[in-house]
């Protein structure tokens, strides 16, 4: 298994094996955010009204390199990308819980 440093709470995305996010890249959305409520993983499939079933053993884990981030009022957001040293995405509602007001 790859190394992460995308944490996500999320366990009832297809992606999420053990608390790691294996889909190969993420979008976190939010422009006009400024709380982290006001943010979201767009990239987060929910098991159960998908039906895209997880192959973990296919991809490697997301890096937050490989974090495409339109939450632009994030203090780790540098070009739509994100920079934290580690990101986790909340289980109740997919909202990136790493989110730093400017």
């Amino acid at each position: 298994m790859a190394n992460t440093n995308l944490g996500c709470s999320a366990i009832n995305c297809v992606y999420n094996t053990s608390g790691e996010c294996y889909s190969g890249s993420i979008k976190v959305d939010g422009r006009q955010a400024t709380t982290t409520s006001h943010t979201c993983c767009s990239t987060f499939r929910d098991q159960d009204t998908c039906g895209f079933t997880n192959s973990a053993d296919e991809c490697d884990c997301v890096k937050t390199s490989n974090i495409d981030c339109k939450a632009c009022n994030c203090k780790y957001n540098e070009n739509e990308n994100c920079t934290a040293p580690s990101v986790k995405i909340n289980s109740v509602n997919a909202s990136c819980e790493t989110f730093c007001c400017k």
